[in-house]
């Protein structure tokens, strides 16, 4: 028996919604696949202020709250409940440290584990979830109490965290043409000229939230990297 997660990216336009999942049906038949339609969840961004009944395709039933491979994604685009229930899963991490502390475990040792079992909570995915400054500092309240409170020995800056990730992703995309994200990251200028002295078209952005999401954060902070 095979049990696997696949993604299908549909827009609100309702006939291709039911054409593509019908489709994907037919797929895994004629594959020898059988589709439990009962462990399927369609998950329907919204912008706010929409409340646009959208009718259930296949029956499959609706969610506003979705994790898929370890984020959780909401139906406002927020990740607020992802950051609350990675700081619940951090803090019961803590109990660990704790124990161990008692038993004598010297602070190096504690530095190393603090690494290895509470920080990657927050570092996994950490360019998707980081668009959010009100979430970015409920996790850097977190780090530093962990610091005040010797689990740690230095403070860790969750945003100087976020700004590596990026710029490595960043990187990654130059050197590799191939990459993924490629495909939706702006190209650069052809023109020879640059009066503004910016390497590639920036995306009109009309709040800070979205300026801060993930692709364009890359686009205004490292497009000159």
């Amino acid at each position: 028996m095979l049990t696997t997660q696949i993604l299908l990216f549909l827009r609100a336009n309702g006939e291709c919604r039911t054409d593509l999942v019908d489709l994907f049906l037919t797929w895994t038949k004629d594959n020898g696949m059988v589709c439990n339609s009962s462990k399927c969840k369609e998950l329907v961004f919204r912008k706010k202020g929409c409340t646009q009944n959208i009718e259930l395709v296949n029956n499959i039933p609706q969610c506003t709250v979705l994790p898929i491979l370890g984020i959780t994604f909401q139906s406002n685009g927020k990740y607020s409940e992802h950051v609350r229930s990675k700081l619940t899963k951090a803090n019961k991490c803590l109990y660990i440290l704790r124990s161990l502390r008692k038993e004598g475990i010297c602070q190096e040792e504690l530095d190393h584990l603090f690494k290895s079992i509470v920080l990657p909570n927050f570092t996994y995915g950490l360019s998707v979830f980081g668009d959010s400054d009100s979430d970015l500092t409920n996790i850097q309240n977190f780090l530093e109490r962990c610091f005040k409170r010797k689990y740690i020995s230095n403070i860790v800056n969750i945003r100087k965290l976020l700004e590596e990730a990026d710029k490595k992703i960043y990187r990654t995309r130059l050197d590799q043409p191939e990459y993924p994200l490629s495909k939706i990251l702006p190209k650069k200028k052809d023109q020879k000229y640059n009066l503004r002295k910016r390497n590639v078209i920036y995306p009109r952005v009309h709040s800070e939230r979205f300026k801060n999401t993930f692709v364009n954060r890359l686009v205004f902070k490292y497009s000159d990297i």
